[in-house]
């Protein structure tokens, strides 16, 4: 008998390349607006915007801090750094890559045909802090929607991967079984994490090889093709 019924996948960085679809938008927008005028390359401003970008999900994460104030101070942040005090600069970044992300269809690679493995065997949802107004354009852009039977986001409730009302909300919502259930992500602290504090299995995407995590998931793989060993 199949063990299990419904899959709860993660977006960003799981299925979707996030990564090089914002990097490319970013590109794309620091050359529209000139930002050459502040930073001596790209690569320049996205080591600043990087690392304080990465603090402020974790923040956001935690309910520390709401969507328009991650969206305003990571994109004033680097402008800051440079000596440059322009809210109204950061906010139009903010606008012209947010809007850009979406319509780039990166995918990480074995996706689709992971997708097509999985389709047929299995209830499957995407799971995501990611915001309401990308996400599905995003799927859309990358041809990978059909493939679902819903998305469950946070900001439907107003609380972030890993706290368990999440989880909890998605098994509800979608009519599943925790013990029918299993998360896949590339997060181990949002992901695999959250999924464990449920009582939930887990499928760690580790792509980047991350070591010194606190507990062991469920299961671990580094290609997403792995994942029909498991499934």
């Amino acid at each position: 008998m199949q063990r299990y019924k419904n899959l709860f996948i993660d977006l960003d960085d799981t299925l979707y390349d996030f990564s090089a679809a914002s990097r490319e938008a970013f590109n794309e927008t620091y050359e529209l607006l000139h930002y050459e005028r502040y930073f001596d390359s790209f690569d320049q401003y996205m080591s600043i915007y990087s690392p304080y970008n990465h603090e402020l999900w974790r923040i956001y994460g935690d309910g520390k801090i709401t969507k328009e104030e991650l969206n305003r101070r990571r994109f004033s942040h680097p402008l800051e750094v440079a000596g440059v005090n322009d809210e109204e600069l950061a906010a139009r970044f903010s606008r012209e890559a947010l809007s850009r992300i979406p319509t780039k269809g990166n995918l990480v690679p074995g996706a689709v045909e992971l997708l097509e493995y999985l389709r047929p065997k299995y209830r499957m949802f995407i799971l995501s802090n990611g915001f309401v107004e990308l996400q599905s354009r995003k799927m859309a852009a990358a041809g990978i929607d059909r493939y679902f039977d819903g998305i469950i986001l946070s900001e439907e409730i107003g609380i972030n991967k890993p706290r368990p009302e999440l989880f909890e909300y998605a098994l509800k919502k979608t009519g599943s079984l925790l013990e029918e259930s299993i998360m896949i992500g590339d997060m181990f602290d949002t992901d695999i994490k959250g999924a464990a504090n449920i009582g939930m299995e887990q499928i760690y995407f580790n792509q980047k090889n991350e070591q010194g995590h606190t507990f062991t998931p469920t299961y671990e793989v580094k290609e997403l093709l792995q994942i029909r060993e498991i499934l």
